[in-house]
């Protein structure tokens, strides 16, 4: 038989057991409001990095706070907007994915990762365009606009890609009508003119030339 006094410690040393788990849930979760009061203070501060770790630093002790998820998702997407204004648009898409992963109906986000992917591969397209690589211009080209629809710059930008295709395929004439849609879409560009005499220059010789052809025969 236990001692009265060891059977009382006894039980008291169950019951600190069972209150540990409490009282360290109630410091982890404090320990995250800590770390999200820091957020939000480097961010009114401007310090949008400092404040997205802390964000983080919240959400690995708390990963299903919601409050702190949108929280986290809304600096994301300001650092987002701070680092294509930066030239960083590699970062800027990494923040924003960040974002929509934790916050995925975030339609702000959404729009601006659209954006941000579509610009850049337009841009890759254009390098493609300069490099003489038509067809692989005019898949990039074709890969914004199958996001974007109504994406004008990269509606142009194939305009101009399957036109220099044509042309190297020997139909001068289906690239007069491609750069006709291109001249339509920006008729103040001379750049989109001058390809577009180009090519119907092109055109009308390989017409003469036919004509001749036929009268000889």
């Amino acid at each position: 038989m236990l001692h009265p006094r060891l059977s009382i410690l006894a039980g008291f040393g169950v019951l600190l057991i069972l209150a540990a788990p409490a009282v360290k849930a109630a410091s982890v979760y404090e320990q995250a409001e800590q770390a999200e009061i820091a957020a939000l203070d480097l961010e009114a501060q401007g310090n949008l990095d400092a404040a997205i770790a802390k964000h983080r630093e919240a959400l690995k002790l708390t990963p299903n706070n919601k409050a702190f998820k949108e929280n986290a998702a809304r600096t994301l997407n300001a650092a987002a907007i701070a680092k294509h204004n930066a030239k960083d648009d590699d970062a800027a898409i990494a923040y924003l994915e960040e974002a929509i992963a934790l916050v995925p109906n975030f339609k702000q986000a959404q729009e601006n990762l659209t954006l941000l992917k579509t610009g850049k591969i337009n841009l890759d397209g254009i390098a493609m365009l300069k490099a003489g690589d038509f067809a692989g211009s005019a898949a990039k080209f074709q890969q914004v606009l199958a996001v974007d629809p109504e994406n004008k710059p990269a509606r142009i930008n194939l305009d101009v890609a399957q036109s220099q295709m044509l042309l190297k395929s020997g139909d001068p004439a289906g690239a007069v009508a491609k750069l006709q849609d291109a001249v339509s879409l920006d008729p103040d560009k001379q750049f989109l003119k001058d390809k577009l005499a180009e090519a119907q220059a092109a055109a009308d010789a390989k017409a003469a030339e036919e004509a001749k052809e036929k009268e000889k025969k």
